[in-house]
Parts: C-alpha cells; sequence; structure tokens
C-alpha cells in the first residue's frame, strides 16, 4: 500500500465553504478514484494549511492520484497545493 501526503494553502477559502466544497465535490470525485483504499482529510487551522492522507493499493495509483493533485494543483477555488509526497504504508489500525 502507498499513501499520499497533500498539504494545502486554504487561507483564501472561508472555513464552512471549503468544508461544503471538500464534502460534497472533493472527497466523492478522490474516493471514486481506482485504487482508492482511504482518506482522511483535516481543515486549515490556524495556520491556513490543510491536511489530507491518502490510502492506495498501488504505487501506479498513489502516483496517478498525486499527479493530478500534486504541487500547484488548485482543488478549489484559492487552495493551492503545496505539498504533495508519496510514502509507504507502515501500518494501519
Amino acid at each position: 500500500m502507498k499513501a499520499v501526503l497533500i498539504e494545502v494553502d486554504v487561507t483564501g477559502v472561508e472555513t464552512a465553504e471549503g468544508v461544503a466544497v471538500l464534502r460534497e465535490q472533493i472527497v466523492p470525485a478522490i474516493s471514486a478514484m481506482p485504487g482508492f483504499l482511504s482518506g482522511t482529510w483535516l481543515t486549515g487551522g490556524q495556520d491556513g494549511r490543510g491536511l489530507s492522507l491518502t490510502v492506495w493499493d498501488s504505487t501506479e495509483h498513489a502516483q496517478a492520484f498525486g499527479d493530478q493533485f500534486g504541487i500547484g494543483a488548485s482543488p478549489a477555488a484559492d487552495a493551492l497545493v503545496t505539498r504533495c509526497e508519496l510514502r509507504d504504508v507502515a501500518a494501519t489500525a
């Protein structure tokens, strides 16, 4: 299994609106992608940096996701991906 860690600058996004777009559009689209196993999305908090950690069944599927939502991508208006890393999954619970 592979994980993709993404950090998004959401300083220009109003929290309630951003969470609504995330829940209604972004999460359903990502969870429908081939190889998706699980995901967790965290709000921006005080520093305006949202995080997501998604788990994929293969390197190929994780890489395809990372290519689509890599650094510089804008998954929603006023949001910008600033970090995208593929990592091996060591353990889950």
